[in-house]
């Protein structure tokens, strides 16, 4: 028996691999929410955005644009199966406390899914925390985009 389930988004336009142990839930934005059931400390958060860009490039020009804007943040390109996502790290303080956020970016002709993992940075470094970020890094590396474009979003 496998110890991974499919998640597959609204209206079919992507899909990945994530653990039997990690929850999903949507947010009042449409946000996919996935965290460890078994006393996790980070969240995955899923959004699927429009390409700005068109035309035969637009995921390629998508990608550049994510990596120049977040050229401070030492951006690195990394490939998935079939996609290719632009990687990076932030540090955040929200309202007092300090958070480290992962973000892996990958673009369609027509769309941008963009995972962010938030840890809270003074537990980053724990081989719990460790653990999940490789989990996610698991669940970026099944990610495919489905033929979902048929559909029509909201």
């Amino acid at each position: 028996m496998s110890n991974k389930q499919r998640f597959v988004s609204l209206y079919g336009f992507f899909a990945f691999d994530y653990p039997n142990h990690w929850v999903e839930e949507t947010d009042e934005a449409g946000h996919y929410i996935f965290s460890n059931n078994n006393g996790g400390q980070g969240a995955l958060r899923i959004m699927l955005l429009p390409n700005e860009f068109e035309g035969e490039y637009a995921a390629v020009k998508m990608l550049e644009e994510v990596y120049n804007q977040n050229k401070d943040f030492d951006p690195a390109l990394i490939a998935a199966g079939d996609n290719r996502f632009v990687s990076f790290v932030k540090e955040h303080d929200i309202n007092g406390g300090y958070y480290t956020v992962y973000y892996w970016t990958t673009a369609k002709y027509d769309k941008v899914v963009l995972f962010t993992f938030t840890v809270q940075s003074e537990l980053k470094t724990l081989p719990a925390l460790q653990k999940e970020k490789q989990e996610v890094e698991e669940m970026i590396a099944t990610f495919e985009f489905l033929s979902g474009e048929d559909h029509q979003h909201e």
